[in-house]
């Protein structure tokens, strides 16, 4: 086995996990999406599969809220593994949003953040 596929088996033993959670960003007023960084924080349940390996990369099976997504997520060997990690948080972060906005949902993730909120603060 070369050592491009065992940094890769190590990648998706110890990074990509089967369920990772992701920080759902608040939608702003002028179409930018928000992270918090203190206060009130929502967080989305992604459920992850692979679904396919490939020399440098791996398909994967995305499963959140209602949605079910395919993502070819690419593996550089010349990065760290925190990195690669930092990217796929990235990665699922943007698929997640684009998703919600896509289906017309961007107003329903702020409710969330003020039903949080009052939820908090009473």
């Amino acid at each position: 086995m070369e050592i491009r596929q065992k940094y890769i088996d190590f990648i998706l033993e110890n990074i990509i996990q089967s369920q990772i959670k992701i920080q759902l960003p608040i939608p702003g007023k002028d179409g930018r999406n928000y992270c918090v960084q203190e206060g009130t924080i929502l967080y989305m349940d992604i459920n992850i599969q692979v679904v396919a390996r490939y020399t440098r990369a791996v398909k994967l099976k995305l499963n959140f809220d209602t949605y079910e997504k395919e993502q070819i997520f690419f593996i550089p060997i010349a990065e760290s593994p925190e990195l690669i990690e930092r990217k796929l948080h990235y990665t699922l972060k943007k698929i997640v949003m684009e998703t919600f906005e896509n289906d017309g949902r961007r107003q329903e993730i702020k409710q969330w953040y003020d039903d949080a909120k009052k939820n908090k603060y009473s």
